[in-house]
């Protein structure tokens, strides 16, 4: 498990990288956002948005998008096939479109001024993405790549690009903090500090009977519910009934004990989630709140038998 938590890590850090040198010498401000654009769809095959999600899971770009975010981007993209030596993009020309690789690979080359022949700096494969660079900053190419085997791409077009990822972490943190506003646990927190529970929120969904918590686990994570209804379970008899807004799991996180109930989503649910570290470095203004409920849970456990 150690070696592929590291292989992602090393992944993660090699598009990082390539994210950083595609930024290198672009000074140009950040393009503006059309608030009030509504993203094209593109139909498309059942089977077509499958691979496309798979290819969606594999680039960091994505990462941190939820369900609905990158239902946005599956019907928003438009298949590309490239034949080998097919010039995708090319150095000085505007950008009309940002890539995400399915299949085959592209070189990158970059024509520097004090150089007569164009040098070889990358090479991309199946995840990763390019071509965000002048969407971004309404800069020229900065490089140009080629197709270096027959490649499959799917193509975003700059407003389409611009309006889902330039925002992504802004409607993220709207979409949260209003949710974060209304749950009555958090109350008591400013805006500033919901801002930062929202950033570190991760979406997870569940369908009826699914197992949302397992007893005798240990705690890793608090959730809140929000959307749908969750029951926690010990003995075979239900002891808490959870709806949109209501939260659990913290139990274990205050205790550093195994999880003292199963909780089982009752209907389709959606929920976000909070690792331990965050739990404690953002909840401890509420953390007398999350101790009294100890009581509570006690008192409803207290007769089963």
């Amino acid at each position: 498990m150690a070696s592929s938590s590291k292989k992602l890590s090393d992944k993660e850090a090699k598009q990082r990288k390539t994210l950083s040198f595609r930024r290198t010498g672009v000074s140009a401000e950040a393009a503006t956002v059309d608030s009030t654009f509504v993203p094209k769809v593109v139909v498309k095959s059942n089977a077509a948005k499958q691979r496309i999600q798979k290819a969606i899971e594999k680039s960091y770009i994505f990462k941190g998008l939820d369900k609905e975010q990158v239902q946005i981007v599956v019907d928003a993209v438009e298949e590309e096939k490239h034949k080998t030596g097919d010039v995708i993009i090319k150095q000085g020309e505007s950008g009309l479109n940002f890539y995400l690789m399915e299949a085959g690979s592209c070189t990158v080359w970059i024509l520097r001024d004090n150089s007569p022949e164009p040098i070889h700096i990358h090479t991309y494969g199946p995840g990763d993405s390019f071509g965000e660079l002048a969407l971004l900053y309404d800069a020229p190419r900065a490089a140009t790549i080629k197709a270096s085997t027959d490649c499959v791409l799917w193509a975003m077009d700059r407003a389409t690009f611009r309006a889902i990822l330039m925002t992504s972490t802004a409607t993220r943190r709207d979409l949260y903090e209003e949710f974060l506003s209304n749950v009555p646990l958090l109350q008591s927190l400013d805006v500033y500090e919901r801002s930062a529970i929202a950033d570190v929120l991760e979406p997870e969904y569940f369908n009826v009977g699914e197992s949302i918590i397992v007893e005798g686990t240990p705690g890793d994570k608090f959730y809140l519910l929000v959307e749908g209804t969750a029951e926690a379970k010990t003995k075979n008899q239900t002891v808490m009934k959870y709806s949109k807004g209501d939260y659990f799991g913290e139990l274990a996180l205050l205790s550093k004990e195994p999880r003292a109930a199963s909780v089982i989503a009752a209907s389709a649910c959606k929920v976000v989630s909070i690792d331990g570290e965050s739990f404690k470095r953002l909840l401890g203004k509420v953390e007398d709140i999350l101790h009294r409920k100890k009581t509570e849970y006690a008192s409803a456990t207290s007769n089963l038998t």
